[in-house]
């Protein structure tokens, strides 16, 4: 009977097991032919966990209980007007999936919020959507994605949650970080208008004005292209959210390096900008292209040298300058230059009969000359607008000790480092050339 063949299996096993002498090849135990059905077999992997459907879910009931039945996750979401966190929330033990509760009532939450936070009359628009998936594991990266307002595609954060559904039987957690980001939409008043300590007014008019220039640039790109803007794309990803930076700027670049930070103008956020309509891959800080990481570490080069040079000389009055400007019925005058060759010092003198502007626009025009590409010859008339619309001659500039000064005055005013340096050092070469031809001009 099937009773006795188990119980002789049973005896067999036991046998052969008591025995001092192994089993005789060939003949093994009755139980390898046929397994006893109380052997253990291996496990199949659990199933992957689902979301509850939204009919069935209750706001406020437990659904953190193990073994888990639902994909249970944390929404960590704040509301930011003009960059500014004004407001935050956190919804736990979220069963159910992140487009049914966003319809149903994140949607509601965040206009109840905005509707609190936002002045009388002040105008707002959706400016962008941040959102990033994360699991308390190392092992794990996080999902990030960005949109260009609240219109959010949930199926890769769902799918992103499936995926790491068993790791809540082990004691994980699932979170999800949302960041709307609002842009007042009229001209009224910022609505934080505290600054940073120690922050100066003309950083923030300049703040202020870059806003808007890029909030109406923003609104015609894409009222032509149908498409999102690549002015958002930038502005999100190269904020400074860092209270640990030095920069005091609202945008930075970091270095993947070694993390420092540099400061990022309006100009850089417009080559930036182009680069991305270009077709350029712009994901992160490491794609910011070679050419202006080097224009940034230039300009950082640029205003240490200043801040060495203006500190070395607090306290130490000016040498005694002498400007001669020759009247018009002056004799031809030569020009004499140095032996050694090296740039004047402050003590010699520049004379230049005639306008002082006219002079800047001369020395601009030859500047332009040395150059054969359009990018460079733009940036010599760029930098004689910036010097006659701020009432700048070639005199001021070498009459100040501190060179660097100048240097770094136009680099902050959009030219580039390389412009700025030719134009602060190339000015006793420029004599030189026009020698022959401005025999009234002398150094």
């Amino acid at each position: 009977s099937s009773i006795g063949m188990d119980n002789r299996s049973v005896s067999e096993d036991t046998s052969w097991e008591n025995s001092h002498y192994a089993p005789t090849p060939g003949c093994s135990p009755a139980y390898f032919l046929s397994p006893s059905p109380h052997r253990i077999l291996p496990q199949q992997p659990p199933e992957r966990l689902g979301f509850l459907p939204l009919a069935e879910w209750k706001d406020g009931d437990e659904f953190d209980a193990q073994p888990p039945q639902y994909i249970c996750y944390t929404i960590e979401w704040k509301l930011a007007l003009n960059h500014k966190k004004v407001g935050s929330a956190t919804e736990k033990d979220l069963v159910v999936a992140p487009s049914e509760y966003w319809e149903d009532f994140l949607r509601e939450a965040l206009e109840n919020m905005l509707q609190t936070k936002r002045k009388r009359n002040q105008q707002v628009r959706p400016e962008s959507t941040a959102i990033k998936v994360s699991v308390n594991d190392r092992t794990q990266g996080n999902l990030e994605k960005f949109y260009s307002s609240t219109d959010i595609n949930w199926i890769p954060v769902e799918a992103q949650l499936r995926k790491w559904s068993n790791l809540l039987r082990i004691g994980k957690r699932l979170t999800v970080t949302i960041t709307f980001n609002y842009r007042q939409d009229d001209g009224g008043d910022d609505p934080l208008p505290t600054t940073r300590r120690g922050e100066k007014r003309g950083r923030v008019s300049a703040t202020t004005t870059m806003l808007a220039e890029r909030d109406a640039f923003i609104a015609a790109e894409e009222a032509s292209t149908g498409q999102p803007s690549s002015w958002s794309l930038v502005y999100e990803l190269m904020q400074c959210n860092v209270s640990s930076c030095q920069l005091n700027s609202d945008w930075c670049w970091e270095d993947p390096k070694d993390g420092k930070h540099y400061k990022l103008r309006q100009p850089h956020i417009e080559r930036l900008c182009d680069y991305v309509d270009n077709g350029g891959r712009l994901e992160g800080h490491d794609d910011v292209p070679r050419d202006i990481r080097r224009d940034l570490a230039l300009e950082s080069q640029a205003g240490r040298k200043f801040r060495k040079s203006s500190s070395s000389a607090t306290g130490v009055p000016y040498p005694p300058v002498s400007i001669n400007v020759l009247p018009a019925q002056a004799p031809p005058a030569s020009l004499v230059t140095s032996s050694s060759g090296r740039p004047s010092s402050v003590n010699e003198q520049l004379v230049i009969p005639g306008p002082r502007e006219e002079s800047v626009r001369e020395y601009c025009k030859w500047l332009e000359s040395q150059a054969t590409e359009e990018a460079y010859k733009a940036d010599f008339r760029k930098v004689c607008k910036v010097t006659l619309d701020n009432l700048l001659d070639l005199e001021l500039i070498l009459k100040n000790p501190n060179p660097s000064f100048f240097t770094q005055f136009l680099i902050e005013r959009g030219i580039k480092p390389g412009t700025a340096l030719h134009f602060v050092g190339d000015i006793n070469e420029w004599a030189k050339h026009v020698k022959a031809n401005s025999p009234q001009m002398r150094v």
